[in-house]
């Protein structure tokens, strides 16, 4: 849009830039505030490599060392997802949105095209390093929520003006259940190709969706129950038990298999892009 443009280019490895015509680099304020609340556990999911340039009527942000391919591009360009792929990103997601919300940062935007495939997804040396799948550059929408302790749910987040959003947000007052349903839209987008549709039985939140004759359908069936009926409930220690659940899904076939999907969804481009 006219306040916020985004490029590619090509340095050493690849970089994204961010410009904006505002001189507020809220992206960069929220990073490096991530940066001191995580410590340790501020790793490769997020930008480890990040400057910002101020100037009177705008400022650049550049994220060196971003693969160019988000896991919109992915999802768009296949027509079924590999059961390991999704397994994968939603482990990585749950766990990044953990660090996220430990830190007191609700995104705000979770989306397919906010989310660059990381820098060890194509190295993966088993599924107990199972990390750096995904890169979250984009907190254009997060709230600080020490910053901003009285925010409850502002209309202006993205997802609560989506169908599925007005439907599960309209009644919630803590922010941090924005990103679950942002997630649980991801999740059933790589499942069922198409965006989330719910429905309410008895007073629980379902997905319209049959889920039972999918691959993984009781773990699947589960997140979805949790995440859109949250109630208020602290979510970091809800990602936390789900995401351990998922880490005993990953068998010995995992990397064999993620490595074929890939080189088949998007080419030997993407390969070798992650070992440049």
């Amino acid at each position: 849009n006219e306040e916020h443009k985004m490029f590619f280019v090509t340095l050493a490895n690849f970089a994204q830039l961010d410009v904006y015509s505002q001189p507020v680099p809220w992206d960069f304020y929220i990073t490096l505030q991530l940066r001191e609340r995580l410590n340790t556990d501020f790793d490769q999911s997020f930008s480890e490599n990040c400057s910002c340039f101020l100037y009177q009527d705008g400022c650049v942000i550049l994220h060196r060392d971003v693969n160019r391919f988000t896991l919109a591009d992915l999802i768009r360009g296949c027509k079924s997802i590999a059961k390991e792929f999704i397994l994968l990103v939603v482990h990585d997601l749950l766990s990044v949105v953990e660090k996220l919300h430990k830190a007191e940062i609700v995104h705000g935007d979770l989306r397919p095209e906010v989310l660059f495939l990381g820098d060890s997804i194509c190295d993966l040396l088993g599924y107990d390093k199972v990390t750096g799948a995904l890169k979250v550059v984009d907190f254009s929408h997060s709230v600080d929520l020490r910053l901003q302790s009285q925010v409850s749910l502002p209309n202006n987040f993205p997802i609560s003006q989506t169908p599925h959003g007005q439907q599960l947000l309209a009644k919630s007052s803590l922010p941090y259940q924005v990103d679950l349903v942002g997630i649980a839209d991801i999740v059933h987008l790589m499942l069922f190709g198409d965006h989330i549709q719910v429905c309410q039985e008895n007073s629980i939140w379902k997905i319209s969706q049959n889920i039972s004759e999918t691959d993984g359908g009781d773990f699947w069936h589960k997140l979805f129950e949790r995440f859109l009926n949250a109630d208020g409930k602290s979510t970091v220690p809800l990602l936390r038990e789900l995401r351990e659940e998922l880490s005993d899904k990953f068998d010995s076939g995992f990397q064999k298999h993620l490595y074929e999907f890939l080189a088949a969804a998007l080419g030997d481009i993407i390969v070798l892009d992650n070992f440049i």
